[in-house]
């Protein structure tokens, strides 16, 4: 679980830090799309051009935001279920401490969910990874 939130933290970073940049680049850009826009002298060749190209420019800065906030949720969730493994670890440990009472089978239930859990999150973070491999073949994406 700790390797997951490690690998979730450095790709929210990443995804971050491109979304910072395309965000930027997504403004010098639109503007530029805008005075292409207004322009009376251009095209409707132009106009269509430029009025497409701003229209990835938002679509790629909205699949990025997105992508951080499914990531920020993952974190999140990841988190806390490693919190939660945590407690009932040291709830389990108090049980077996306290007059030699034996592990309880609800403890022991818990821990079964909370592994549940932990392959839930790992088999997303392993989708999403997978998601971001395909996009890589469709190059208006990223």
């Amino acid at each position: 679980m700790d390797e997951v939130l490690e690998l979730l933290d450095r790709t929210t970073k990443r995804t971050q830090k491109l979304f910072e940049e395309t965000k930027e680049t997504a403004q010098r850009q639109t503007s530029a799309y805008e005075q292409i826009l207004q322009k009376e002298g251009a095209t409707d060749v132009q106009k269509l051009r430029a009025f497409m190209a701003r229209m990835i420019a938002y679509d790629r800065l909205d699949r990025l935001s997105s992508q951080l906030s499914l990531l920020y949720s993952l974190q999140i969730f990841a988190f806390k279920v490693k919190v939660l493994e945590v407690s009932v670890d040291k709830i389990g440990e108090q049980l077996e401490k306290t007059a030699g009472l034996a592990k309880s089978s609800e403890v022991e239930d818990i821990r079964k969910h909370i592994d549940a859990l932990k392959i839930l999150v790992e088999a997303q973070y392993e989708s999403l990874k997978e998601i971001k491999e395909k996009g890589k073949d469709i190059p208006y994406i990223f």
